[in-house]
């Protein structure tokens, strides 16, 4: 990226940039009317609909965020990209600027055949369309303060006009209001963390943890071949409510996979083998109020002692630590959501009041107290 450009230019209000605002993009060809839409009526759109910035595990004192950005057109369009601009700015301050050419604007997307929903999972009342999405990864010095993004992108479509779309996303920092602590105590070490590490990557999981128990050596396998779930010293180890709440989604009839350094699509439930994967299997979610919900999943088979709608307390036992859906080995998926179905919630960063390290990273040793 070019050295920053420290120019003042006149932006939107801070009112203004409470919500995400993406703007209908222009085109070469006359605006359409209602009912005769045309590619040209695209927008840029979130998912997750809101983008917080997180510390780096590093000594440069950095932090980085990933916006997810489809190109949502009304019909089936076929879109190739021309031209991307990015801004980077601290309020009225410009601090980054980068414009990339049409090979390197399309080697940040990639094409997608599903339809979409809207943001809280419904479906829309009149179809969608995603052509193209689109992901930034940005990491810059924490000094910056960066607050807020803008991107411009330009197209062409089939009949070769050009389309312009630009949104400008707030960069938020995430005030956590609930004190959790670790799904379980004692001792662990993160497998997988959040997407700015290489990690979990769906809307509700960008800042996920995957944790493997170990013995008081820090070690995640006793002596063996690791092919026996119980040759792993987190397999059945309690798990417990990160916070108070009442847990408003829960399945427990799942089997473990039966091999303890394996993931076999067999034992996924049937909707997910047909996805390839990302199976919570056997889970719950608790509801803390304000608008913040813990996901736990991959419980022991048959081992949760809750049911939906109960209320449970801090620190108390919810079931055993297994190794059922997605898995590679016996661990506990954490995550902070904004609401209660992980498919369709945005995710939210979080830390715990037991654990001192405030990053967890990927292969960050830790202890639960």
């Amino acid at each position: 990226m070019p050295i920053p450009a420290f120019t003042r230019r006149h932006f939107l209000s801070a009112t203004a940039l409470s919500a995400v605002a993406p703007v209908i993009a222009s085109a070469s060809a006359p605006a359409t009317a209602a009912g005769n839409a045309e590619p040209s009526d695209a927008i840029l759109v979130l998912r997750p609909t809101r983008v917080f910035k997180v510390k780096d595990r590093s000594h440069e004192n950095t932090e980085s965020w990933i916006v997810s950005i489809a190109v949502q057109t009304p019909v089936p369009a076929t879109l190739e990209p021309v031209a991307l601009d990015v801004e980077l700015s601290k309020d009225d301050l410009v601090l980054r600027r980068a414009h990339y050419g049409a090979e390197a604007f399309a080697a940040m997307t990639y094409r997608s055949s599903f339809a979409p929903k809207l943001a809280d999972g419904r479906d829309p009342p009149t179809p969608l369309h995603w052509p193209l999405f689109l992901r930034l990864r940005h990491t810059e010095p924490a000094a910056f303060g960066t607050n807020r993004m803008t991107v411009a992108a330009t197209l062409k479509d089939e009949r070769g006009r050009t389309i312009a779309a630009r949104v400008v996303v707030p960069i938020e920092t995430y005030a956590q209001a609930t004190s959790l602590v670790f799904p379980f105590k004692g001792k662990g070490v993160v497998l997988q963390a959040g997407a700015a590490n290489g990690g979990h990557r769906n809307r509700s999981g960008q800042f996920a943890i995957d944790a493997m128990g170990t013995d008081s050596a820090w070690s995640v396998c006793a002596p063996g071949d690791g092919k026996k779930n119980s040759d792993y010293p987190g397999w059945g180890r309690e798990l417990v409510a990160p916070a108070a709440g009442v847990v408003v989604a829960l399945r427990n009839d799942r089997p473990d996979q039966p091999v303890g350094d394996s993931s076999d699509p067999a034992y996924f439930a049937p909707e997910y083998r047909k996805l390839g994967g990302g199976d919570p299997e056997n889970h719950l979610v608790i509801d803390h109020g304000h608008g913040e919900f813990s996901l736990l999943a991959h419980f022991m088979a048959g081992s949760l002692r809750v049911a939906r709608g109960d209320r449970v307390v801090q620190g108390q036992v919810l079931g055993k630590l297994g190794h059922s859906g997605d898995t590679n080995a016996p661990h506990v998926h954490y995550q902070l959501q904004s609401g209660p179905d992980w498919e369709n919630a945005d995710a939210l960063p979080c830390r715990f009041a037991n654990v001192a390290e405030e990053i967890l990273d990927r292969g960050t040793f830790f202890e639960a107290r």
